[in-house]
């Protein structure tokens, strides 16, 4: 059985494919592929995780350096950003 590999034509990993595939080059490996996620659903939270940038010390941060949100998570999750598990 011969190994066909292809190249993400946005990353440039490369990776097996079937046969069928080996000659295509519109390719995107799994994880170019992958979408942010704008709710995560925990039981009974729904947590939104902040798509932007983050600090040292991985807490959601605006454009000018701020910190989104200021307090505790109740939800446990730092880069939730949904307003009604902050409480400060």
């Amino acid at each position: 059985m011969a190994v066909h590999k292809t190249v993400c034509r946005h990353c440039g990993f490369v990776w097996s494919v079937a046969a069928e595939f080996k000659d295509r080059s519109d390719l995107l490996c799994k994880s170019c592929r992958a979408k942010p996620a704008r709710v995560i659903q925990y039981g009974g939270l729904r947590c939104e995780p902040h798509s932007g940038r983050f600090d040292q010390e991985d807490n959601p941060i605006d454009d000018e350096g701020n910190l989104i949100f200021v307090g505790v998570r109740v939800c446990g999750h730092k880069d939730c950003v949904n307003v009604k598990h902050v409480r400060g």
